[in-house]
């Protein structure tokens, strides 16, 4: 499986990546936000660490990330802990998410709004 990579090494030449989510041109998607509002990376990739090849977790389809968006509540997580694949909140996420939420600053009404995600 790592193959490639030594290959790659060796042969001083790029990996060829293949990618796996690969959103329409008129969908805008910015990590960074998404980051910063305290979503993890597993809550939309899945447990990459743990995939001996990367394949697609969730289908990133509209009304998979509608449903987020609608609550966002039930993945939000501290940011200091966006990249913990083995994060498990300290207490309750119906405690928990709605307070980050709020102490976050996001406007569940907004993220339903076409333009957050089509431009």
């Amino acid at each position: 499986m790592l193959e490639p990579v030594r290959q790659s090494y060796r042969e001083n030449r790029p990996l060829r990546w293949t990618r796996v989510h690969d959103l329409p041109d008129f969908v805008y998607f910015n990590h960074s936000i998404h980051v910063s509002k305290g979503i993890g990376c597993d809550s939309c990739h899945g447990r990459v660490g743990d995939m001996p090849l990367m394949w697609k977790a969730s289908s990133l389809y509209m009304e998979w990330c509608l449903d987020c968006h609608r609550h966002p509540e039930r993945l939000i997580r501290p940011r200091d802990q966006v990249f913990n694949a083995d994060y498990q909140p300290g207490e309750s996420q119906e405690t928990l998410g709605p307070r980050l939420v709020r102490e976050y600053g996001i406007n569940v009404g907004q993220l339903t709004n076409c333009s957050v995600c089509h431009r």
